[in-house]
């Protein structure tokens, strides 16, 4: 049976992206590309109800004739579905049907939270399904549309696992031989730190590289500068984070160190999720 890539994708310029990079990734692995629109129909109960559901109709078989071109034109297998329901629905039924090995989709730049909650609704996917979740910038070049050659994997210094559907990444990173460097960012007062961070990355069960993955330190920097540092100094090709976010509430108050990276990351950024016992530690 083929490997499963989902990718959520709408008309966005980082949708296009997202559909460019998992067609390279699918190549690569042999794997089959599941496009998947979400199309929430809305509830109406007014005069205008009538009127708005033909409309809404129309769009909907537009974006579907639209998905299912894209599907035909794909460089690999792909396949095209557009759902109209609940986005929490339509997320959940996409994962039980194709049991992706990764979710894929677009990153559109924003400032703050409350455009970043409006723009990139797939954020908190890794967290909340499990499914490690890759996140493609709408500008990414043309040059780096290809597999992962080297990726940073940026932890804290504490212990942590990974959710079974993220350690079959391990399937994707073994078979494209992708190199994998463990980074922390320690305070300027505490240049030996990271050893416990060092240590979980290496028993995660990520790769099969993971328990010779080297230890790269960024030391004095705040955690999300140095996180960039780390991936442009080890020209990374992907960025990993582990989510173990605390909520939409909680972001609204307190900038994660997430949507800090992903601000201004130029490459893939990779969430993972660790299980519900190490959630909101």
């Amino acid at each position: 049976m083929k490997p499963n890539l989902v990718v959520l994708t709408d008309s966005s310029p980082a949708a296009k992206q997202a559909r460019a990079y998992a067609a390279v990734l699918a190549a690569a692995l042999g794997a089959e590309v599941h496009l998947v629109h979400v199309y929430p129909t809305p509830p109406m109960t007014s005069r205008v109800a009538v009127v708005l559901q033909a409309t809404n109709k129309r769009y909907v078989r537009q974006e579907r004739r639209a998905l299912e071109q894209l599907a035909a034109d794909f460089p690999v297998p792909a396949t095209a579905d557009t759902l109209e329901t609940g986005w929490d629905e339509a997320v959940q039924q996409a994962l039980n049907q194709y049991r992706p090995l990764l979710l894929v989709a677009g990153l559109t730049a924003t400032h703050g939270q409350f455009d970043e909650w409006l723009s990139n609704r797939t954020l908190p996917l890794a967290r909340e399904t499990g499914y490690p979740l890759l996140l493609v910038p709408a500008h990414l070049p043309a040059e780096a549309l290809h597999p992962p050659r080297r990726l940073v994997l940026a932890v804290e210094n504490r212990p942590f696992a990974l959710t079974p559907q993220a350690k079959e990444l391990s399937t994707v990173f073994d078979a494209l031989a992708t190199e994998i460097i463990t980074v922390t960012v320690v305070p300027g007062l505490e240049p030996e730190g990271g050893e416990q961070g060092l240590l979980a990355a290496r028993q995660s069960g990520l790769a099969g590289m993971m328990p010779r993955s080297p230890l790269h330190q960024v030391v004095g920097a705040a955690a999300a500068p140095g996180i960039l540092e780390a991936g442009q100094e080890l020209s990374a090709d992907v960025v990993a984070m582990i989510d173990v976010g605390h909520g939409w509430a909680h972001k609204l108050l307190v900038d994660s160190v997430i949507e800090q990276v992903l601000r201004e990351v130029s490459v893939p950024l990779l969430l993972l999720s660790a299980p519900k016992a190490f959630l909101d530690e």
